[in-house]
């Protein structure tokens, strides 16, 4: 897909309007939520403003985080993409390599993004499971822009830098929906009968389970920032199970301490290890300069290499 004027302003557009159509459809969500409510139609207090199937689906749930957390990740999420959108579409851009090769993605990603806003605002069960769905597909795609961004892989100029972070968040929050929508769609479809003797102890070993898997992942991406989602899931798993569900509880808490700690040592790094191979691009140079050549390591020996008879020439 050609990297035009036209495909990079048409994505930003894409990219707002799936935006404001989720927000728009989440918000309309919380506002009959509300009104049920205060009309009294529900029959007992919840504690997320959503359709009653999604309630009735998280009261069983004990790996849904409260609904801070949701609040904070995503107006953080948007807003950081967002600007990365219109950074995308720029002028100054249209020789920026990375936006090119993740152009498609973001076409797949925001569209998917719009399905989940559509369905996670309706009431019915087959409602729960495509908005799971929906979010499991998202994730490839979510890390296949990742790895289009070149996050982990390489460096590169200012504001880029920056805004590339959203991204990462982006990826780690749609890992963790993916582990807390998994109950939901089995709950919704009567695979899971809820034991609370049983499922403290296998709720707390998924907990656990996918910190081990988000830290390994994160050092597979050599990205810090991926971690930094899973410390608000944790979180508000532990602030809303801390006094129902004890075990549970702890065992978020726990995490969410344990990841906090990691990431004061790695998040100031901002990667694990050092690139394999450090392009940094400047866009606007590329224009008056000509192509970048990328230069790795084993490149430059061969090129010292090939130098040593041109110097010995030069000696005699």
């Amino acid at each position: 897909m050609k990297n035009s004027s036209f495909w990079r302003i048409a994505t930003a557009v894409l990219a707002i309007g799936s935006i404001i159509y989720t927000s728009a459809s989440s918000s309309r969500s919380r506002q009959q939520s509300k009104q049920r409510r205060e009309a009294g139609q529900s029959g007992e207090e919840y504690e997320y403003d959503v359709p009653v199937e999604y309630q009735d689906v998280f009261e069983k749930n004990m790996i849904v985080p409260a609904g801070w957390a949701f609040g904070v990740v995503w107006s953080t999420v948007y807003s950081g993409l967002a600007a990365l959108m219109v950074h995308q579409a720029l002028p100054s851009q249209e020789n920026n390599p990375r936006y090119e090769k993740a152009l498609p993605w973001w076409w797949t990603s925001w569209t998917l993004n719009a399905i989940f806003g559509r369905f996670f605002s309706e009431n019915d069960p087959r409602s729960i499971v495509i908005s799971d769905l929906t979010t499991k597909f998202n994730l490839p795609a979510a890390l296949a822009l990742h790895q289009s961004l070149e996050i982990g892989k390489t460096d590169v100029p200012s504001p880029e830098k920056y805004l590339r972070i959203p991204v990462s968040l982006y990826a780690g929050w749609l890992t963790t929906a993916t582990v807390v929508g998994t109950p939901n769609t089995l709950l919704t479809l009567n695979f899971w009968e809820p034991d609370e003797e049983r499922d403290q102890p296998v709720s707390a070993g998924i907990l656990s389970a996918t910190a081990g898997a988000g830290y390994l992942i994160a050092q597979q991406l050599n990205d810090p920032w991926y971690m930094l989602p899973f410390v608000a899931g944790f979180g508000g798993i532990a602030t809303r199970q801390w006094h129902k569900e004890p075990i549970v509880g702890w065992t978020a808490a726990t995490l969410a301490a344990a990841y906090v700690g990691l990431l004061a040592y790695w998040l100031p790094k901002g990667k694990f290890h050092e690139y394999e191979q450090r392009v940094i691009y400047d866009t606007e140079a590329e224009v008056l300069a000509g192509p970048v050549e990328t230069w790795e390591p084993h490149q430059a020996e061969i090129a010292r290499e090939r130098m040593k008879p041109i110097e010995a020439e030069g000696l005699d």
